[in-house]
């Protein structure tokens, strides 16, 4: 289990995390966004032992991460940009990483270098991003962590390559319970593959949700109606988030119990009542870009 507690970091005069409370059920996927300079790698750094918090407690299996040789063992962080200073080849590198880790497995090495058909001698330095990312999930799965943390760890892989690693991963989460926390701008990827998903904001956390619950707490319909008047009435019984009209088709995001809010529209006679999918980049977009009041009243979260 990871644990947050009013974390607060402030490097030189700029507040980077303020008071930030997160909650990693162990052998879940946990997810994270934000936009650029959110706060989420900072995050992450914390998360990993490297920084120290000026306020509040990281706390991973219930003991704190930072100065804890036992937990970062436990623990393997895939960042965005690989750094090379471990060896020229896939070989060395490997050796590198079972001599600090006691649960490097050779055995799945192996096995992964296999599949993912790469030379362990092959010059590292002149692979592509793509190919240096394969490396390393091929390392971080050898290691056989209890918890893997990810900073943007697909950028550079095609789908075909991305859907393999996913399938091992949620391999590894379902037999091994090892415990995923992955920051991504891939938010369609983070929809399918997230139990929970955390937005991050300015240094604050705006909502901490799993997305069943999320995603039953807000729905997008589509309607029109035979007159203004019936469409007003309509839009005056629901609790509704945003609007978008084309022609006499209207796109609404409604917040509460679908059944009510069919029942609801039901009542007003719409020519049109279609309920779509709304997808987890919809809710982000609205939650950045959204009524703050709003906001605070559907997610229960002071902004």
């Amino acid at each position: 289990m990871i644990e947050v507690k009013h974390l607060t970091k402030k490097i030189g005069q700029r507040m980077i995390l303020e008071d930030v409370n997160i909650h990693v059920n162990k052998g879940t996927i946990y997810g994270i966004i934000g936009v650029n300079g959110a706060g989420k790698t900072t995050l992450i750094r914390h998360l990993i032992g490297s920084y120290i918090p000026d306020d509040g407690q990281v706390l991973i299996d219930g003991q704190p991460v930072f100065e804890n040789n036992h937990i970062k063992e436990k623990i393997v962080y895939i960042p965005d940009e690989f750094p090379t200073s471990f060896g020229s080849n896939i070989r060395e590198i490997a050796k590198f990483y079972s001599r600090i880790y006691p649960s490097w497995s050779e055995v799945r090495y192996q096995q992964l270098i296999s599949r993912f058909q790469q030379n362990e001698l092959a010059n590292f330095n002149q692979f592509s991003k793509g190919m240096k990312k394969q490396v390393s999930f091929i390392l971080a799965l050898s290691i056989m962590p209890d918890y893997l943390i990810m900073d943007e760890p697909f950028d550079g892989l095609d789908p075909l390559i991305r859907q393999t690693i996913w399938d091992i991963l949620i391999q590894d989460v379902s037999e091994r319970n090892m415990t995923i926390f992955i920051s991504s701008h891939h938010l369609k990827e983070l929809d399918a593959m997230c139990e929970t998903i955390c937005l991050i904001d300015h240094g604050k956390v705006i909502f901490e949700y799993k997305i069943d619950d999320l995603k039953h707490k807000i729905h997008k319909v589509q309607v029109a109606f035979h007159s203004e008047m019936m469409k007003d009435k309509a839009r005056t019984d629901l609790h509704l988030l945003n609007e978008v009209s084309t022609g006499k088709i209207q796109t609404w995001i409604v917040e509460g119990n679908m059944d009510e809010i069919i029942e609801k529209i039901e009542n007003n006679n719409p020519l049109i009542l279609e309920t779509l999918p709304l997808d987890l980049e919809e809710i982000f977009t609205f939650a950045l870009g959204g009524d703050r009041h709003v906001l605070e009243e559907v997610f229960g979260t002071v902004f």
